[in-house]
């Protein structure tokens, strides 16, 4: 009789009744030495940067007491904003640095790269310490350098 016709149903539209499986993705490979290595190297250097920093914030203290000018940044109690951002600095950077090894850490036990967030934390520990420069530059009228 000729070719059977279903005109209740598009030809396109056929059913599956066993459909594929989706192909499961192969297992991400373990990362190497070489991150093991590079984030070792820059959590050291954020955690070596860090007293570092630290002591520079410490020593741009003296902008405060140092000069001479009759500015409103030399007024005897602006010491007490140094210490202020001496204080937020030590805290921020101290937050930084737990954040970005316990990043790193997890990471490395999820059997993912480490060494972006190493870096991230090398950053950011650098960028604390520009920030309390700023301030202290700008609360001590520019007395700084």
């Amino acid at each position: 009789m000729g070719a059977r016709e279903d005109w209740w149903d598009d030809p396109g539209d056929d059913l599956e009744l066993h459909p594929e499986r989706p192909v499961e993705r192969p297992a991400r490979p373990a990362p190497g030495v070489g991150d093991l290595v590079a984030t070792v190297l820059l959590l050291g250097a954020a955690v070596l940067v860090s007293p570092a920093a630290w002591f520079a914030v410490l020593v741009g203290q003296l902008a405060f007491a140092a000069c001479a000018q009759p500015t409103p940044g030399c007024a005897a109690g602006d010491g007490d904003v140094g210490t202020t951002i001496e204080a937020w600095h030590l805290v921020l950077t101290a937050v930084v640095l737990v954040v970005g090894i316990t990043g790193s850490v997890a990471r490395r036990g999820r059997r993912r790269t480490g060494w972006p967030v190493a870096l991230t934390t090398l950053v950011g520990v650098l960028l604390v310490f520009a920030g309390a420069v700023v301030a202290l530059q700008v609360a001590s009228g520019g007395n700084l350098f």
